[in-house]
């Protein structure tokens, strides 16, 4: 996703911070990894809410305030356990919905800018933001410091057709729940969407690669993740998840897929996957072979 230049300028965002990370953030590839980011990133809109609308909103019963879908660009490595300074800006409220903008940064640079936006669900679905928590984020708004660029504005979510059951998908697997996947409010959580996007880019270049793909000379990095809700629920059982292939480039790969519960579409995401030398960290072009066996899981036509 293209942002402006200010997003990457600490400076530029009204609440600033520190996150320390965990050890438990560390992943194979002994950095932090990119559902922990997003995990951070989501504890930061937690905070800015906190101080912008109180204490209350996320226990409402009715209407409650969720987010609707989120957008994450990972642009550097990140490391334990060197502090993470962050940044958070609303960036706009439109039509019963408003987007914040937040930012790490580790020894000066910028390693990820994630915007979510948020409304009000009442009854699985989207409804009419309280006129109290309009007031103030117009308020919030109002409060920040200008910039010296453009005005900032918020990227629409995706809503191209999906195949609507898992079965039309190129490929399925399954994915047991956990405790741990609802959150305070009673539905599944926006980690546990990261999670199973997560799971699911990792099966299948598992399954399109082999176990050995890890010694490879080239792999994948996880670039950009986009994550939106249909529907907010408590976790099933097991999740259904729908995966393919939406893009093959010379350097990158582009993974779409679905959660569904039963045959309703609950989730889906969107992943750009980065080619990189294992060796050098650096990026590399994919090689003919790998694009071949890609394609086969290429996303049916609509």
């Amino acid at each position: 996703m293209k942002h402006e230049a200010w997003r990457r300028d600490l400076a530029a965002y009204a609440q600033q911070g520190t996150l320390q990370p965990r050890f438990t953030d560390v992943d194979l590839w002994q950095h932090l990894n990119n559902v922990a980011q997003i995990g951070l990133h989501g504890e930061l809109l937690q905070q800015w809410l906190h101080s912008h609308l109180g204490p209350e909103p996320w226990r409402h019963a009715a209407p409650q305030l969720l987010v609707q879908g989120n957008a994450t660009d990972f642009l550097a490595e990140a490391h334990y356990p060197a502090p993470l300074a962050t940044g958070v800006r609303l960036l706009a409220i439109a039509g019963g919905q408003f987007t914040l903008g937040t930012a790490l940064f580790q020894n000066g640079q910028c390693t990820g800018l994630h915007q979510a936006t948020l409304g009000a669900w009442q009854d699985d679905a989207p409804a009419p933001l309280p006129e109290a928590w309009h007031t103030r984020l117009q308020a919030a708004l109002a409060a920040q410091p200008p910039l010296q660029a453009d005005g900032p504005g918020a990227a629409p979510l995706a809503n191209a057709p999906l195949p609507p059951h898992p079965d039309h998908w190129p490929w399925q697997i399954s994915l047991a729940s956990r405790f741990a996947d609802t959150d305070g409010q009673g539905h599944t959580s926006d980690l546990t969407l990261a999670r199973c996007a997560e799971q699911g880019r990792v099966q299948f270049l598992t399954r399109v690669f082999g176990s050995g793909r890890h010694s490879a000379p080239v792999g994948f990095m996880v670039a950009h993740v986009a994550l939106r809700w249909h529907h907010r629920r408590r976790p099933p059982v097991a999740w259904q998840l729908g995966i393919a292939v939406q893009r093959v480039g010379e350097r990158s790969l582009a993974v779409r897929s679905a959660l569904f519960d039963g045959g309703l579409c609950v989730a889906e995401s969107n992943s750009v996957m980065v080619v990189i030398d294992h060796a050098t960290r650096r990026p590399a072009a994919l090689p003919e072979g790998a694009r071949a066996q890609l394609a086969t899981y290429l996303l049916p036509a609509a």
